[in-house]
């Protein structure tokens, strides 16, 4: 007999999160196990060189949440892997969130109500009123400033958080943003948006609270911060060449 259809997939790309990945997997847990919706969570491990498949395996063995885990034979990009999560996924509507979940989870039920509501995305944003964050040294905050600058400048304007780890796509919509794109690294949330607006999707934003911080973030703050700027202009090429008709 072929499984559920669940109403919602929630998918966390991870690299070298043993120090972290059963407490976000028990919290997620925790969380969706209250919600009506049918659920599933997708894991998409990036290479990782430590005991982070090891971990996840054991604590789905002890669990009883619908969980897959697909496995990139290297380490690929976290763009690739949320993009290889979404077309793994089942649900009617797709979230992704960071391995180390930095975002109080509640903020999913302002996204399914968006997205119930009419909107193809719902996006967290770190900038709105009643947006919250936490622990963020002031060097990362003034790079993300002007990475926002820079997109707003360079791309388009209205949406000033393009950055958030935490976002929700009808599936419908995911499949077709997804699909066009080309960026497998951190950039690939700014072509995500441009793609989305491109195909005339409505896009939400949703304040989000951003609980904790990690120290040892997986963007590089000079190497990330260099390619993903050189990011913006691949997207205008990309734009250029026809690729997100």
């Amino acid at each position: 007999m072929p499984a559920m259809t669940p109403d919602l997939s929630v998918i966390v790309p991870a690299y070298n999160e043993e120090a972290m990945i059963v407490d976000t997997l028990t919290g997620l847990q925790t969380y969706l196990s209250g919600r009506a919706e049918s659920c599933e969570i997708i894991v998409v491990d990036d290479g990782s060189q430590d005991k982070t498949v090891a971990l996840i395996q054991d604590w789905q063995s002890r669990n009883k949440t619908e969980l897959r885990v697909l496995v990139n034979q290297q380490n690929m990009g976290k763009g690739f892997s949320i993009r290889r999560g979404v077309f793994e996924s089942r649900g009617k509507y797709i979230i992704f969130t960071d391995a180390d979940q930095p975002y109080d989870l509640n903020a999913i039920e302002e996204f399914l109500k968006a997205l119930q509501s009419g909107s193809d995305l719902a996006i967290g944003s770190r900038v709105l009123p009643g947006s919250e964050v936490k622990g963020v040294p002031t060097l990362r905050f003034a790079a993300g400033q002007i990475f926002s600058w820079l997109v707003q400048g360079i791309l388009f304007s209205g949406l000033p958080d393009t950055q958030c780890g935490f976002k929700s796509f009808k599936s419908a919509a995911a499949r077709e943003i997804f699909k066009r794109l080309t960026i497998s690294g951190f950039g690939f949330d700014v072509e995500l948006l441009y793609v989305a607006r491109k195909l005339k999707y409505e896009i939400k934003p949703i304040a989000v609270q951003m609980i904790h911080y990690r120290r040892d973030s997986r963007v590089r703050l000079f190497g990330d911060s260099f390619e993903m700027f050189a990011n913006l202009f691949t997207v205008r090429w990309n734009d250029w060449r026809g690729k997100y008709k």
